[in-house]
């Protein structure tokens, strides 16, 4: 079973709801935090662009949608 996005970044919560709410690039401010939620996303299905901003774009979309679940 793997982990839920909240279980496995728990300590990162408020930076990602930042990401979100488009208060911070992931990507410049925490690049390695966003190698870790894109690697989750990546694992678990999510098919990216190859295309960085693009990529981007959808992992802050994604997180999104899993933290609508909180």
């Amino acid at each position: 079973m793997t982990r839920s996005l909240v279980d496995k970044f728990h300590k990162h919560l408020p930076l990602l709801e930042q990401t979100v709410r488009r208060e911070c690039d992931l990507d410049h401010s925490n690049p390695k935090l966003y190698r870790k939620v894109y690697r989750y996303f990546r694992d678990k299905g999510v098919e990216f662009y190859d295309n960085p901003d693009d990529d981007y774009e959808l992992v802050v979309e994604e997180l999104a949608s899993e933290l609508k679940k909180l």
